[in-house]
């Protein structure tokens, strides 16, 4: 059974229902761990090569709940208990009162937007208010949430070079997020899965590296997975992984373009474009900039959007959302993270 089809059966309940099942046991606890689930991943991580597909399965759910760096107040615990309870509708109301009442853009706004995407009824809805949150929102406390999240959602539909980039954005962009040390096992997990074990055991040094002692469950699978590691030369895959990863380019760091490569799909564009894409924002107007002059090098019409933090990195204006997304599948092709929103006035 291949990893997309037994994780998309996961997909098939509501992303609350999926979400809720460790979600519960944190309202009660205030983040204690959900031990049965990590139980469940331990159990089946002695064999990710052969069985790929029972490991995630079991554990994308409940990383995604662990995952969360801040627990929420009452009102979103009381959602999350609802959802656990079964009544989804009442859960996403209460929400959605909190997120009517909060002011555009608020930290308020952002929080009842994550947590709109945590009981949503289905995963499409979960993506969107994720995607909304790290495209717009991306220095807000809860951007290493949903990306953590977002991750999570990708991996379980196959998309593996979305989810790393998505990953990697934790690991770079949030240097004081305690997700770190998990978005690196996921990332290392991924490069197994694909058979890049020297790239993928040395991310799970760097995850071992940035877990504290505290996160006992999370350290107990990095000790687990290192079990493949055993005599694997990492000396070319810390290389790889200090900056892209075979077939993953790490947020912020464009991939080598061949001297001979076709132009990028992104060239052509208009001034007067209603649409654009997105492919990072960062909290220093230098990482902004360097990847910026990485994409124009390449031959993509990027710029730098904002005199504020977030600083976003967009390319092209388009006339129709049409010629956006396939802008953005191109450059998604060529490992890039892309996303089509609304273009600021020139």
């Amino acid at each position: 059974m291949t990893i997309r089809r037994a994780v998309g059966l996961l997909l098939l309940l509501p992303a609350a229902a999926w979400a809720q099942r460790t979600d519960t046991a944190r309202v009660d606890t205030a983040r204690a761990d959900t031990t049965h689930a990590d139980t469940a991943h331990a159990n089946t991580a002695a064999a990710p090569a052969a069985h790929p597909i029972a490991a995630r399965a079991d554990s994308l759910p409940a990383d995604a709940a662990r995952a969360d760096s801040t627990g929420g107040d009452t009102v979103f615990r009381a959602a999350q208990r609802l959802a656990a309870e079964g009544n989804g509708d009442s859960a996403r109301a209460l929400v959605g009162a909190r997120l009517d009442s909060a002011a555009p853009g608020s930290a308020e706004y952002v929080d009842a937007l994550y947590w709109r995407a945590v009981v949503a009824a289905t995963a499409a809805d979960a993506e969107r208010d994720l995607r909304t949150i790290v495209v717009t929102y991306p220095a807000s406390a809860r951007a290493a949430d949903a990306l953590m999240r977002l991750a999570q959602l990708e991996l379980a539909r196959g998309d593996r070079d979305q989810a790393v980039a998505h990953l990697q954005r934790i690991v770079v962009e949030h240097p004081e997020s305690p997700n770190r040390g998990r978005a690196e096992f996921w990332i290392a997990r991924t490069m197994m899965d694909e058979g890049n074990v020297p790239v993928g055991c040395a991310r799970l040094a760097d995850a071992a590296r940035l877990t504290p002692s505290s996160q006992v469950e999370l350290a107990n699978q990095i000790s687990y997975l290192n079990q493949r590691c055993a005599g694997v030369d990492t000396t070319a895959g810390a290389q790889a992984a200090a900056g892209t990863p075979a077939g993953h380019a790490p947020a912020g760091h464009a991939p080598a373009r061949s001297p001979n490569a076709a132009p990028p799909a992104a060239a052509s564009t208009s001034a007067a474009g209603r649409y654009t894409v997105q492919v990072a924002a960062f909290s220093t107007l230098a990482s902004a900039t360097g990847l910026r002059d990485a994409l124009v090098a390449r031959g993509y019409p990027a710029r730098v959007v904002g005199t504020t933090k977030p600083f976003r990195v967009r390319v092209g204006r388009y006339a129709t959302r049409a010629q956006a997304d396939a802008a953005a599948r191109a450059m998604r092709a060529k490992k890039l993270s892309a996303y089509v929103t609304s273009a600021e006035t020139p």
